[in-house]
C-alpha cells in the first residue's frame, strides 16, 4: 500500500481483533419497541404497510418464484414477511438474537423462511453461491463503513454469479441526512455504535465494484438505492 499523508501504518502485521457485537445494540423489550428502533415508528399498521410496500416495489421486481433470497438485517421480519410468498426460500439474517426471536414468532406460519444469526461480519450458515437475490434495507448504515464493506463482500460470497442485490444507504447530500449529520456533530454522537453512517452516491458507486458488484442502477434521493449484480 502506498504511503498517504495522515494515514497510519503498522510496522508489525495486524493482530486479529474481535469484531464489534452489533447485535448488542438492538435488544428491544417488546415488538413495539422493536418497530420503533427499526423504523422510528411504533404504529403496527404503518410498520406493516411500509414492509409490504418495500417488498412489492423494491424487491418484488427482482424476483422469480424459484429464487432463493436473503434479507440482511431482517429485524423482526418487516420486509421478509411480504417477500416470502414471492420466492421459493428466503434467509432472514440479523445480528440481534432478540430481533430474530421476534421474527421467528411473527413468521412462524411461513414455511419457506430460514433464520440465521450474523456472527461477527459473517453468516456462515448460508452456503456460498446459493442465493439469487439479496437485499439490505436500513441496515448497512448502522455499522462502521469498513464493516459495511466486509458485509458487502459476504453478500457477494453467498450470491450466485449474476445474482442481484438491492441495497440502501443514507444520502449525505440530501437535506434530511445532512441535518442528521449536523445534529450528530452537535450532540457528539460519534460514540453511539448504532448511529447512522452517511454516504454520497459517488462513494457507493465506487465501493460496490470494489466489493465485487456491477452497479446496474443507482438512484439518489433521501436514500441511495443501489441495484447491482454479483460479478
Amino acid at each position: 500500500m502506498p504511503r498517504l499523508p495522515g494515514l497510519s501504518r503498522r510496522k508489525e502485521p495486524a493482530q486479529p481483533r474481535p469484531t464489534r457485537d452489533y447485535g448488542a445494540n438492538w435488544v428491544p423489550r417488546d415488538e413495539t419497541e422493536a418497530m420503533d428502533q427499526i423504523l422510528n415508528n411504533p404504529n403496527p399498521e404503518e410498520f406493516e404497510a411500509a414492509g409490504r410496500r418495500d417488498a412489492e416495489e423494491r424487491i418484488g421486481p427482482l424476483l422469480e418464484p424459484t429464487d432463493t433470497v436473503l434479507d440482511l438485517g431482517c429485524g423482526i421480519g418487516r420486509v421478509t414477511r411480504y417477500v416470502a410468498p414471492m420466492c421459493r426460500e428466503i434467509w432472514a439474517v440479523d445480528a440481534s438474537e432478540t430481533m430474530l426471536g421476534y421474527a421467528r414468532e411473527r413468521l412462524a406460519s411461513l414455511p419457506n423462511v430460514r433464520f440465521a444469526l450474523s456472527e461477527g461480519l459473517r453468516f456462515a450458515e448460508v452456503p456460498t453461491a446459493t442465493v439469487d437475490v439479496a437485499y439490505s434495507l436500513l441496515t448497512l448504515q448502522h455499522v462502521e463503513r469498513e464493516h459495511a464493506f466486509r458485509l458487502l463482500r459476504e453478500l457477494h460470497r453467498v450470491l450466485r454469479p449474476g445474482g442481484s442485490a438491492f441495497l440502501t444507504f443514507p444520502n449525505l447530500l440530501s437535506e434530511q441526512y445532512l441535518d442528521a449529520f449536523l445534529y450528530y456533530v452537535e450532540v457528539d454522537e460519534v460514540g453511539n455504535p448504532a448511529r447512522a453512517r452517511f454516504y454520497t452516491p459517488e462513494e457507493v458507486g465506487r465501493l460496490l465494484p470494489a466489493a465485487g458488484f456491477e452497479v446496474r442502477r443507482l438512484v439518489a434521493e433521501n436514500e441511495i438505492f443501489a441495484t447491482c449484480e454479483a460479478a
